[in-house]
């Protein structure tokens, strides 16, 4: 039996060759396979909102600026202040038509709430993702919303003008996404091709090796090294005759 290690590369390359409608139908079964896996997978959308951190005043430039640095020094204390229990609680309470999801809990929102802040700035940034569309835009919505009416309470000031010192706007509201964060589809289908082609590959030349019969006359050449080595010895042998 011919070892694998004496065969080259051209050996594999023709039994791909031989091989090439198995591999296709390999690689095409793959392929559908990876769609219904796809199919079949729970899927994570995402959401963005954002808000702007503003200090309530007269309208004037001065005055802007100084809403602005207001802003910019309270932006750390309001990323924390929207993941907190306060305003996830009320968030999983108000949710009566049931778009969050089951036993919703605060720690379970806050798994899947991303809020921070770009530098220097009295922005914040709000990314939820969820298990349906709807229920990612709802919890980013949700959550800038319950943070308007905490912060307002938090920052009432019965001065000479009743109001709050701080305030929340909302700059961007989140939209339904239309397509999910994970799995990517077309991620998913190019490694389930590459598998089977991966598999196929391995058992066609497993399959060929294993059987070990000559296509190419190539293959039935004996290697020199081998001719060197039996080059000189004695022929030992008889021709059959009648006794």
């Amino acid at each position: 039996m011919r070892s694998p290690s004496t065969r080259r590369p051209a050996d594999y390359l023709a039994i791909v060759r031989r091989n090439l409608v198995v591999l296709v139908a390999t690689v095409i079964a793959a392929a559908a396979v990876g769609v219904g896996a796809y199919a079949l997978m729970p899927k994570t959308y995402e959401a963005h909102s954002s808000a702007l951190i503003i200090a309530p005043g007269p309208a004037s430039v001065g005055a802007e600026r100084a809403s602005d640095l207001a802003g910019q020094l309270r932006s750390a204390s309001y990323v924390q202040l929207a993941v907190s229990d306060q305003v996830l609680s009320r968030v999983a309470r108000a949710d009566d038509a049931g778009l969050l999801g089951d036993a919703v809990t605060p720690d379970g929102l806050r798994e899947r709430l991303t809020v921070g802040s770009p530098l220097d700035s009295a922005v914040l940034d709000v990314v939820a993702t969820g298990p349906t569309a709807e229920a990612a835009a709802h919890l980013a919505n949700s959550v800038v919303d319950v943070l308007r009416v905490l912060v307002t309470e938090l920052e009432w000031s019965d001065g000479p003008v009743a109001g709050p010192l701080h305030e929340i706007d909302v700059i961007d509201v989140a939209s339904v996404p239309d397509a999910p964060v994970l799995p990517e589809f077309w991620g998913t289908i190019t490694t389930a091709v590459l598998l089977g082609l991966l598999m196929g590959l391995v058992l066609v030349i497993g399959v060929e090796v294993a059987r070990d019969r000559v296509v190419d006359p190539r293959e039935a050449r004996v290697p020199r090294t081998s001719d060197a080595a039996h080059r000189g010895a004695p022929i030992v042998g008889a021709i059959g005759g009648g006794a």
